[in-house]
């Protein structure tokens, strides 16, 4: 049996605790230790007047059960009185139970400005004044509980009770936004939706229903909740006469419209029944996830693929036994890309290359008429498979949210230096699809072949969805990173990059995802600013083997391969150590190397290891 979930030492605020749900949730974390802040106004249901009496019965109660209780008559528009009042009696306070309520229904034509300002007061800027006031205290401790109270009708709206309906609502949108900002700091803020037998309810619900919607019924769901062992944040239930579940967001595949020009009403009309459709729904749960959508059809266009071929696919279920294994083999249509001197020069820039304008070795990269020759960096070539990944929301048996997609490894092989100027075509398949339990790892072999056919690189591209994880499938193998030498890097190399960094790689590289050029967009995704591609740092890496280790000539360069494992701002400072380590025949031809973000100290690629050919080869 599960042990007794305790509150001793946890202090508890719980507003409008004079009667009801508030009573309710006093007496149960009082009889579980925890010491209670009664608050109650004491007015009437409407918002009126005030009184004693109502708190101080509730925590006459509770001290004559041996608890620990003081009572508080502020209004909750004063929320750090009623804080103060906390840590005046009990030194801390842990928990926050916002529940004061007042009712003034009526019929919106019918509604004063009164009617709604004192219904927004109460609910909405109370419970912002109340969370207000003890989340300085709770970051600080690195502890906190939050429960806000919403209701049927702000989730669903009900006649009579546009003021009520609205402010229980926002109080929704307060606590998910809250549970976001407090989640690192071990602060958790959850939201329920009673159907509780209260003087709030007594006016809508006959007696009979009321009498068997007891309070103490709502109560264990809350005190779960606030307790040590609760890690759930940012989520809301609905809760009544025994019965708990939590409620999500479900919304509808949708239809993707072409977007080289705005839609038509008309097209609006034609798609309605795709965009009600959900045969086949998703389940949004971050700002990311209902960005996902836009940021595919965003990107379908930047790589002109067919939108209205997903359409149809998306209105339908997956077929009986189609899932991600189904998708091993898959077959991408062969992409064509044409690239010249110039876009290998700006790539090379977008890489870090030529800081010293007068360093020979370094101008061969990005100026045509260099005296020793234009080279191509190797690693240009990872931006081959993009003029076809993002095919992939579309694979048969793949089909998943864009935003769950991460970019997990990343290898490249040159079969030969690059041409200077070029059109290769591109051919990728999925060659494997591993279970991982939390999600399903991709692989996507993509093979580069010059005019006359042959090979100049391939890529594989390793690509964890999160979420799609227990299909299964193999498992497949296990990591066989080399062991980084247990001694100093025989090269370190230290290189900051610019603040504009990404904002010049999307330009290099043809990788223009949002998330690395719009502060909106980042902010969605969990990030305060944009943040540097992935295979930016790469190439800043493989610049810094190449340079240190093959005397910046490409021919030398074989392969590299490394792991993404955190982001990088633009602006931090790139720190590459790397080792040499003895080959089969005895040659230093392999480089281990980790990369960090200096400013963090956080290693931001791993595992990493280039092979070069031998000087001689």
């Amino acid at each position: 049996m599960t042990r007794e979930l305790r509150f001793d030492g946890r202090v508890a605020i719980i507003t409008g605790a004079g009667g009801g749900l508030g009573r309710a949730y006093a007496l149960l974390l009082a009889s579980r230790g925890a010491s209670i802040v009664v608050n109650d106004l004491g007015g009437t249901m409407h918002g009126e007047g005030a009184g004693h009496s109502a708190a101080d019965r509730v925590v006459d109660e509770i001290l004559a059960t041996d608890g620990e209780a003081v009572a508080n008559y502020d209004s909750v528009e004063n929320g750090e009185r009623i804080v103060q009042a906390a840590l005046d009696h009990f030194g801390r306070v842990d928990i926050l139970i916002n529940n004061a309520g007042i009712l003034r229904d009526t019929s919106f034509h019918k509604m004063t400005d009164e009617d709604w300002e004192k219904i927004y007061r109460v609910h909405l800027y109370g419970g912002y004044k109340m969370a207000h006031a003890v989340w300085p205290y709770m970051r600080d401790q690195g502890y906190g509980r939050i429960v806000n109270t919403s209701s049927a009708a702000g989730l669903y709206g009900n006649f009579g009770q546009v003021n009520y309906s609205s402010a229980k609502l926002g109080l929704l949108g307060m606590a998910n936004a809250l549970a976001v900002e407090g989640q690192k700091r071990n602060v958790l803020v959850n939201t329920i939706a009673p159907l509780a037998g209260s003087r709030l309810t007594e006016t809508i619900l006959p007696p009979e229903m009321i009498a068997a919607l007891k309070p103490e019924y709502v109560a264990p769901l809350v005190a779960y909740l606030c307790h040590d062992s609760n890690t759930t944040t940012g989520e809301v239930f609905e809760v009544g006469a025994g019965w708990f579940s939590r409620l999500r967001w479900q919304r509808s595949r949708g239809a993707f419209l072409p977007i080289d020009q705005p839609p038509t009403p008309e097209e609006i009309a034609e798609q309605w029944s795709v965009i009600q459709d959900f045969s086949d729904p998703t389940y949004p749960e971050t700002p990311t996830d209902s960005f996902a959508p836009v940021m595919e059809n965003l990107m379908r266009a930047a790589n002109a693929a067919p939108p209205a071929e997903a359409n149809d696919d998306r209105k339908q279920p997956s077929p009986a036994g189609e899932g991600p294994l189904s998708a091993i083999g898959y077959q991408f249509k062969p992409a064509t890309v044409t690239y010249t001197e110039k876009d290998l020069s700006l790539y090379a820039l977008a890489v870090g290359a030529a800081v010293d304008p007068l360093d020979a070795s370094e101008l061969q990269f990005v100026y045509e008429m260099s005296r020793d020759g234009f080279k191509a960096l190797p690693t240009y070539a990872v931006t081959f498979p993009f003029s076809l990944l993002w095919e992939i929301v579309s694979v048969p048996g793949l089909r998943f949210n864009p935003a769950l997609l991460l970019h997990g490894e990343q290898y490249l092989e040159m079969k030969r230096p690059l041409p200077v100027n070029a059109t290769v075509t591109n051919t990728a398949f999925i060659s494997n699809i591993y279970d991982k339990g939390s999600g399903a790892l991709v692989l996507l072999d993509v093979h580069t072949a010059d005019e006359k056919g042959e090979a100049i690189a391939f890529n594989q591209v390793s690509l964890f969805i999160r979420g799609m994880g227990g299909f299964g499938g193999e498992r497949g193998p296990s990591s066989s990173a080399d062991a980084l030498p247990d001694r100093a890097p025989d090269v370190v190399a230290r290189q900051q990059t610019n603040e504009n960094q990404a904002l010049l790689y999307r330009l290099a590289s043809g990788d223009f995802n949002p998330l690395h050029a719009d502060p909106a967009f980042s902010s969605i995704g969990g990030f305060d600013r944009p943040i540097l591609h992935g295979l930016c740092t790469f190439g800043f890496a493989g610049r810094a083997v190449l340079r240190h280790f093959a005397g910046n000539d490409p021919a030398r360069f074989k392969s590299i391969r490394t792991r993404f494992t955190k982001h990088v701002f633009p602006g931090e400072t790139l720190v590459t150590e790397m080792w040499a380590v003895k080959g089969d025949n005895g040659g230093s031809d392999r480089i281990l190397f980790q990369t960090k973000a200096a400013e963090r100290d956080e290693v931001v690629l791993a595992n990493g290891v280039v092979e070069l050919w031998d000087e001689s080869q």
